[in-house]
């Protein structure tokens, strides 16, 4: 029953098949709230398909702002790791920790 109902409100059944179920709307009145329940819905699902949601500028300021902040942070990252790298470097150099390899040599 459930079925057959939900095809007839889609308008999905031949013609004899819907005048069985129109027969069992009249004659049935759990069919008949079960038909409405189904309009409904189908109402419902096709004022829903012709929305386009909007999204509100707050919610888009958000991810923007946390977008500019987040590649703030990674550019940030990168360049004091850069200097930190450079400075480690010049410090292992100035103690003479590190050797310089051949090219730096001459060989």
């Amino acid at each position: 029953m459930l079925e057959r109902i939900g095809v007839y409100t889609a308008s999905e059944l031949s013609p004899e098949e819907a005048r069985e179920v129109e027969r069992m709307i009249l004659e049935d009145p759990d069919a008949s709230r079960l038909a409405e329940s189904y309009l409904r819905m189908l109402a419902l699902l096709g004022a829903i398909g012709e929305e386009t949601p909007e999204v509100p500028q707050a919610v888009i300021d958000y991810a923007i702002r946390k977008a500019v902040i987040s590649a703030f942070f990674r550019q940030a990252e990168v360049f004091f790791a850069g200097i930190g790298r450079a400075y480690v470097d010049a410090f292992v150099h100035y103690l003479g920790l590190k050797d310089p390899g051949p090219t730096a040599q001459g060989i």
